[in-house]
Formats: C-alpha cells, sequence, structure tokens
C-alpha cells in the first residue's frame, strides 16, 4: 500500500478562476500593466481551441488590440482552426475520395455501377477554411490587414500616383 501523500499533478486540474465569472465580475478585474484588456476563452471550447484561443488573444494582445468583446469571435476563428485540423486529419487517413456502388435490375439483369465522389470532409474542409479567412480579415490578422496596421515606411510618389 503506498503512502506519503497525493503525487504531483494528480487530481483534477485547476481551473483559472476567472472562467467561473460573470461578465460583469470580469470587468472589475485588474487590467496587467501594458495590456490592453483580458481576454478569456469561452467555457464551451475544447482543449486545443483553447490553445488557438490563447494564441490569438496573445497575438492581438501584442498589437495592443486585445478587447474583451471580441472573445466571441476569437472563439469562433479557434473554433474553425480545429476543424480545419480535424477534417484535415481526417483526409490524410481516408483520402479525399470514396467509391460508391450501386446494383439496379434492368431488363431483368443485374447491373452494377462505381461512383468515385469527393468524400463530405472534403466540403466541409473548404466551407471551415473559407469562413476562417473571413474571420481573420475581420479580426485584421491577415497579411494585407497588417500592412494597413503597420507604420512602415510609404512608397516613393512615382509616376502613376495620379491614376
Amino acid at each position: 500500500m503506498a503512502s506519503g501523500g497525493s503525487r504531483p499533478g494528480a487530481g483534477r486540474r485547476r481551473k483559472d478562476p476567472a472562467l467561473g465569472m460573470t461578465a460583469a465580475e470580469r470587468s472589475t478585474l485588474p487590467v496587467a500593466e501594458g495590456s490592453a484588456a483580458l481576454m478569456i476563452a469561452p467555457f464551451h471550447l475544447s482543449d486545443l481551441a483553447q490553445l488557438i484561443f490563447r494564441d490569438i488573444a496573445g497575438m492581438l494582445e501584442k498589437q495592443g488590440r486585445a478587447e474583451p468583446h471580441f472573445a466571441q469571435h476569437v472563439a469562433l476563428l479557434a473554433q474553425r482552426l480545429e476543424q480545419i485540423q480535424r477534417f484535415q486529419a481526417v483526409l490524410e487517413m481516408t483520402g479525399d475520395t470514396c467509391t460508391s456502388t450501386t446494383v439496379r435490375k434492368v431488363d431483368g439483369e443485374k447491373v452494377v455501377t462505381e461512383m468515385i465522389r469527393a468524400r463530405p470532409e472534403v466540403a466541409m474542409l473548404s466551407d471551415a477554411m473559407r469562413h476562417a479567412q473571413s474571420l481573420l480579415g475581420e479580426l485584421m490578422l491577415n497579411p494585407a490587414a497588417a500592412m494597413k496596421i503597420a507604420s512602415g515606411k510609404k512608397d516613393a510618389p512615382g509616376d502613376f500616383d495620379d491614376f
């Protein structure tokens, strides 16, 4: 029989106390210096989606654009990115196509036809990628938006500026 107390890492994982708070209670929390706001992942996100959420929230915080009211939008993007990973894994394991076989009777004889079709995950992956790209644009986390946000150097005046 073992003795000596609990093992490190055993038992339930402790959750951030801020997760159990209401939005009003969270708004009273002190904000760390240098960060614009506190973004907390919603409860319904899986572990992977919460990691993605924290990554995106970190990007927004570095840019000084982390706002609590973006949390649901970032959560939606995290869910879509998680779905993209899942659909991609399924397609890598099973391939992009599947074969469906049908048997019909024509003039008393059995006729077997085979159709090669795209798997349903192909369409779901495409839809998730389009939606994620749209959400990235709305959060201004894509390269085109980064150029607008960046206070970089401007192009030198050219001959075609009048157009």
